[in-house]
């Protein structure tokens, strides 16, 4: 498999905490699972000049540090970078101030004893909940296998409402999509996910060039069924070339309401 340094999902990030140990832990996650450039910052000082200067996409910010706390410094990062994700990473239990970081500009919090195997998806989770609307969900998810179990469960919360049926058929070509990306093309992905009035469109994009085809049962994706299955359950469904790599898309018909 391609290592995660030669094929990086393009997403800034700045970690946020006085312990350089836990930095530096949290920042090689990233880094394996392909996300970067990495920016590192011990306070809230040197959180605001990092913050002032790169184009962040995403702040994993801690709450506990000498001087200005992280809750202090979360309204001044959200003004500074108001198109980022703020994902609190903290020791304190969600249930006591994870109302209060939300509130003041933080989009999702994360307890710290998530385990190492976990800390970049469920982060990347909570950063995906403000890309959450009923029209629209957008994430970016690692070179990680998985990354398809997180994409599902993300569409089955975003699209909820929908036909029970329809959601499960979308969930299914979802995992097709983010599993070839992650384990064929060897790539982090974004999905995006759109629900128009009549229709739901998925895209998947990833890094690898390479337009794909439907095969026999034991040729594009794990388990032979990859691209027959969005063949045969999708309404459409296409792939165009991008720069830096691909998007593969469906869409899915919504039966008239009424």
């Amino acid at each position: 498999m391609t290592p995660p340094e030669a094929r990086r999902t393009a997403m800034p990030t700045l970690i946020v905490d006085d312990d350089e140990e836990q930095r530096r832990l949290v920042g090689r996650l990233f880094e394996r699972a392909g996300i970067g450039p990495i920016h590192e910052a011990a306070n809230a000082d040197d959180a605001l000049a990092v913050a002032g200067r790169e184009e962040l996409a995403m702040v994993v910010l801690d709450l506990v540090m000498p001087g200005r706390t992280g809750l202090d410094v979360l309204p001044d990062l959200h003004d500074l970078v108001p198109d980022a994700s703020i994902v609190v990473l903290s020791n304190l239990p969600r249930h006591r101030v994870g109302d209060v970081a939300l509130a003041r500009g933080a989009t999702g919090y994360v307890e710290k004893r998530v385990a190492p195997d976990r800390l970049v998806t469920e982060i990347l989770v909570a950063a995906a909940v403000a890309a959450m609307t009923a029209e629209r969900l957008s994430v970016r998810l690692p070179a990680d296998p998985v990354a398809a179990r997180t994409a599902r469960g993300l569409v089955r919360d975003a699209l909820s409402s929908l036909d029970r049926e329809l959601l499960s058929s979308i969930e299914l070509l979802v995992s097709e999509l983010v599993t070839n990306a992650v384990l064929h093309a060897s790539s982090a992905a974004r999905l995006d996910v759109h629900v128009n009035r009549g229709s739901v469109r998925v895209e998947v994009f990833d890094d690898d060039a390479t337009l794909p085809e439907p095969r026999d049962a034991d040729g594009w994706a794990t388990g032979g069924r990859g691209l027959q299955l969005v063949d045969r359950i999708a309404s459409r469904w296409g792939s165009e070339a991008k720069q830096g790599g691909k998007v593969v898309w469906f869409e899915m018909d919504r039966a008239p309401s009424g």
